[in-house]
């Protein structure tokens, strides 16, 4: 069961095309059978250095050396009873189920016979279909064949005298020009006109209600009765309006039109917009916001404006410029410069003691100056990257990037002192053991790396901020990281591993990836300094990254020592929830966690067990010895179900008893603290019941809900037709905000993107203060930043779990309640 040999053995082998094995061999070296992308396995084939085996063959005469690389997947067992080359592998994918089951869905047996004349002229091919006693009876008794629910009514689109005309040889043409007959729309704007439930409609919707005959629409008379309107039915039926090609730019926009104005009672009456009739429907669409473009960034500041000072809105220029990506940033910095510069304006004024110094070039390149700062600490850009003038700095030989400055940020070592001398006498036995041991590490530039298992409140962020700050007050560089931002909101300097690190978006197994980070950069020179790095949540984070980040740190360092002779501690839980593999099975998922890796054994493992909550608080500790023994897998289940014990918690009867106890006196939230906000939440299992519950205590905030709506675009016009916008609308992705955005002021939310680490993480929480157009203003509940106010544009979202590519320009936001369903509800899935 040895292939070939091919390639430069063999270049006459029958499996070579042009220059290449079309059966891909030899195959890689692998320490570990792992599941392919096309269901297929990569079975482990070890080296010759690694226990693997090899073999002398003749190949044309001439002996060679095989290795593990060259072997056919076979089973010994076959090829021994058939005595013959048997390839055997062991395929599991979706493909395969489609492959066996699809020729049930061919129909009955079928057989192609030929029929000849006697003078072998012509010959006529019929074809024949065997039909079975049991189909035979079904046809005889017209028994049904197929069904089709729910009826879908087709809905024309066309522009204003632009519908098709039908005629005969009989008919007076000019007059059918001049009557034509009704289409859906024109009759659907007919409706509009005389029918005031109608006019609470969308074009879609209107079949529903109403029945297309004759031309025209009449209310349906069988279906469920719509409160508050007598007589209005509403039935099962479903409208779809006919596609169109965006080349079609006047009829695509009015499509665009006709799914978000509803109760139209003419052509002019959908390019009405706040009373102003727009000469285009694109022009129309635009004043809807249905469009992107500079307008909406240009709106965004215009918003800002109004009541922030120029240092936030300095953020959110940033913000725009780096996420959103305007086609035109420098009109967008001409127009709004002297607003983002005010604050640099009035402090020369003060120190120039002159209250009619105007804006100057100088004010402005301060202001440059500043935004340019911003820029670098988000992402490693400069003002030309993004078409904006260049800063003049004085001494710009010497100035350090603001990403490194930020990452060596002065501690005020009073501070820290303070905080270790009242906190150290605070840890327990197993705390300080882990303690002095990372300590000691540290001191001694040992670079060991050690993971702290710590099950939920057992002190893990306690003694983490305690280390960082134990090393910081020593004069030595801290880099603390987490694999979510919700969790590095938490640590001392927090920030996200994938924006710190630049790891990368795709990992495998079989590749050697590395990071995105340059030796003689900000980020690679910081690297070169540090003494300590915590990764805390690791456990969640699939192998190939730290390996990744293993490598870049050898070679920025110059060190082959693991992790580049920095001293690590890796945090976190494996209990809770593991690396997520898309479509992956447990053994996949079980292979990309930490554990797993070559560099688990020089890992030193720390133990928390001590449940700090029941420590300090004298409570009993029924509740978490029940949680670790429901993560470690020992209490008792029945079909993967297990029974929560009665004195756990309290019981409620429904849903509105549980947002009462959770949420007492929710009206009055605007009186609340922010403490009182941080320590409440409901978790769900269902994203349908998490819709239900948040829906629920919105209407209970006092004031009017307010709606924003996405805006959703293909990024490939081709697949516009393919995919409309309603379709669009439709789609709720993973990590991406709804399409219909409800909020009240003073509902919690929580950010979805990285827009300001640390500040503004993905999972930070927040409670909204105001509500504008195109800018919401909120209060940050967690992480550094407590109590400051922020600004939060739209911003283009693109999901990359979906087998085409959209793009969703929404608030980066989502309720508190239903992001905690979906980032840290823990998951009791261990190794």
């Amino acid at each position: 069961m040895i292939h070939g040999p091919c390639g430069f053995h063999n270049p006459a082998s029958p499996c070579m095309k042009e220059n290449i094995c079309s059966k891909k061999y030899p195959s890689n070296f692998i320490s570990e059978t792992q599941t392919g992308d096309d269901g297929y396995p990569t079975y482990r084939r070890r080296s010759p250095d690694n226990g693997g085996n090899t073999a002398i063959i003749r190949v044309k005469g001439t002996e060679m050396s095989v290795d593990n690389r060259w072997v056919v997947p076979y089973n010994p067992v076959l090829s021994r009873i058939f005595n013959a080359h048997i390839n055997v592998e062991f395929c599991q994918s979706v493909k395969a189920i489609k492959y066996i089951c699809k020729y049930i869905h061919k129909g009955s047996d079928q057989a192609t016979f030929s029929l000849q004349s006697n003078n072998n002229e012509v010959e006529t091919y019929l074809n024949g279909r065997y039909i079975s006693s049991s189909e035979a009876i079904w046809r005889i008794f017209q028994f049904p064949i197929h069904e089709r629910f729910p009826a879908v009514v087709h809905l024309a689109v066309h522009l204003e005298n632009g519908q098709r005309v039908y005629f005969d040889n009989n008919a007076n043409l000019q007059d059918r020009v001049n009557n034509p007959s009704s289409t859906t729309l024109t009759a659907f704007f007919d409706l509009c006109k005389r029918d005031d439930f109608a006019k609470t409609l969308l074009y879609h919707e209107v079949p529903q209600y109403y029945v297309w005959e004759r031309n025209s629409f009449s209310r349906r008379k069988r279906g469920q009765d719509v409160e508050g309107y007598p007589g209005v039915k509403k039935d099962t039926t479903l409208g779809r309006v006919y596609n169109i090609h965006p080349t079609q730019t006047e009829c695509f926009y009015l499509r665009m039109l006709l799914q978000h104005v509803r109760g139209p009672m003419s052509f002019e009456h959908l390019r009405t917009v706040n009373g102003v009739i727009c000469q285009t429907y694109q022009g129309a669409c635009k004043e809807l916001g249905l469009l992107e473009g500079d307008e909406h960034w240009q709106n965004t500041m215009s918003d800002a404006v109004m009541s922030e000072p120029a240092t936030k809105l300095r953020e959110l220029f940033t913000i725009i410029l780096i996420f959103c990506q305007p086609s035109d940033p420098l009109a967008l910095w001409n127009k709004f410069r002297n607003a983002l510069c005010e604050d640099i304006l009035n402090r020369m004024r003060n120190e120039n003691q002159d209250m009619t110094l105007a804006y100057n070039d100088d004010i402005y390149n301060d202001g440059l100056i500043m935004i340019e700062d911003k820029i670098h600490e988000i992402c490693d850009k400069s003002l030309t990257d993004f078409g904006l003038p260049v800063s003049k700095r004085i001494n710009s030989l010497n100035h350090l990037d603001p990403l490194e400055v930020a990452l060596r940020k002065p501690y005020d070592l009073n501070e820290l002192n303070d905080y270790i001398t009242q906190n150290e006498p605070k840890l327990v036995n197993d705390q300080v053991t882990a303690y002095y041991c990372v300590m000691q590490s540290v001191r001694l530039s040992e670079g060991k790396v050690f993971f702290l298992d710590a099950p939920g409140g057992t002190g893990k962020t306690f003694i983490t901020n305690l280390i960082l700050a134990k090393v910081r007050s020593q004069g030595m560089l801290a880099l603390a990281v987490a694999s979510s931002g919700i969790a590095a909101t938490l640590l001392a300097g927090g920030r996200t591993a994938h924006s710190t690190f630049k790891l990368p978006l795709t990992v495998s197994l079989q590749k050697d990836s590395v990071c995105s980070i340059r030796k003689n950069g900000p980020l690679g020179k910081v690297l070169q300094d540090i003494s300590l790095m915590i990764w805390d949540e690791c456990t969640m984070i699939h192998r190939a990254h730290v390996e990744a980040l293993d490598r870049t740190l050898r070679d920025i360092r110059s060190c082959d020592k693991i992790m580049g002779g920095i001293t690590v501690m890796f945090a976190g839980d494996f209990r809770q929830t593991l690396p997520v593999i898309v479509r992956g099975t447990r053994a996949d998922i079980v292979k990309s966690c930490l554990k797993s890796s070559p560099l688990w054994k020089f890992v030193n493992i720390l133990k928390l067990t001590t449940n700090m909550r029941a420590h300090l608080g004298g409570g009993n500790i029924i509740f978490p010895s029940k949680l670790l023994l429901i993560g470690d897998g020992k209490v008792p289940h029945f079909e993967n179900r297990i029974e929560i014990d009665r004195d756990l918690g309290e019981r409620v009867s429904n849903i509105e008893d549980l947002i009462s106890k959770v949420y007492p006196d929710i009206s009055e939230i605007e009186n609340k603290d922010h403490q009182w906000m941080c320590q409440r939440a409901i978790l769900a299992a269902r994203n349908s019941s998490v819709d239900e519950i948040n829906d629920l205590i919105l209407s209970k905030l006092p004031g009017d809900i307010v709606t924003y709506t996405s805006i959703d675009n293909v990024m490939d016009q081709e697949d516009a037709v393919h995919y409309p916008q309603e379709f669009l609308n439709s789609l709720n992705p993973s990590g991406l905000p709804p399409y219909s955005l409800k909020l009240k002021i003073g509902a919690p939310i929580i950010l979805l993107r990285n827009l300001k680490p640390p500040n503004l993480c993905n999972g930070t929480r927040l409670q909204i203060k105001f509500l504008r157009n195109n800018v919401i203003v909120a209060i940050v509940l967690t992480g550094p930043a407590v109590g400051q106010t922020v600004l939060i544009p739209r911003i283009p979202m693109i999901p990359n779990d979906l087998p085409f590519n959209f793009k969703r320009i929404q608030f980066p936001i989502i309720d508190a309640e239903q992001e905690y369903v979906s980032m840290s509800l823990k998951v009791t899935q261990g190794l």
